[in-house]
């Protein structure tokens, strides 16, 4: 997904290592051959895919700084509309949220309320560490309906252990991969 952005990656490269890149066999966990450590070392050139990479943090300016994924512990992915399950495809575009910072990054303040307004608003949200994405809405819909934003970090923790241990069965790179203080 490509188009206007104000928020500029700066020296973040999280998706540098948290994405898996087909077009070059890069696995997911494993930072990609072409970063620096503060960019990518062949932008000019670089892939297809990373030319239209855009994370969320980028297309959602008004989320500030502290979301940007070095900082947030968490990449977030737009995930079109036509690629939803029919009861979200009228609210727009989706919202994955890969949670590569572990728990620190789902305490984080801000990080509830923002999944609460968007189950609120009907956007699909979607959680995963990296592992198969799991649409949350409807496990989070009570709680986010009688306001409790305590009950809603319980689930998403618990949402977020279960997919920890789906990585552990699989013997999958380890997380977190971000750095939270």
């Amino acid at each position: 997904m490509t188009g206007e952005t104000q928020n500029s990656c700066g020296t973040c490269t999280v998706c540098c290592k948290a994405l898996r890149i087909v077009e070059f066999d890069k696995q997911a966990g494993v930072m990609c051959q072409h970063c620096t450590g503060t960019g990518c070392g062949i932008y000019e050139t670089r892939y297809e895919t990373c030319k239209g990479f855009l994370c969320g943090w980028r297309i959602l300016p008004q989320l500030g700084d502290g979301w940007r994924p070095d900082r947030s512990g968490v990449l977030m992915l737009v995930m079109e509309a036509k690629d939803l399950p029919e009861e979200h495809g009228v609210a727009g575009n989706g919202i994955q949220f890969l949670i590569l910072g572990g728990e620190k990054a789902i305490l984080r303040p801000g990080f509830a309320e923002y999944v609460m307004t968007l189950v609120t608003r009907n956007v699909a949200v979607y959680l995963s560490a990296d592992s198969p994405k799991t649409l949350i809405n409807k496990y989070l819909r009570p709680s986010v309906m009688a306001k409790n934003k305590a009950a809603v970090i319980d689930m998403l923790l618990h949402i977020y252990r279960q997919h920890v241990g789906y990585r552990d069965l699989n013997k999958w790179t380890p997380l977190p991969w971000v750095d939270m203080p």
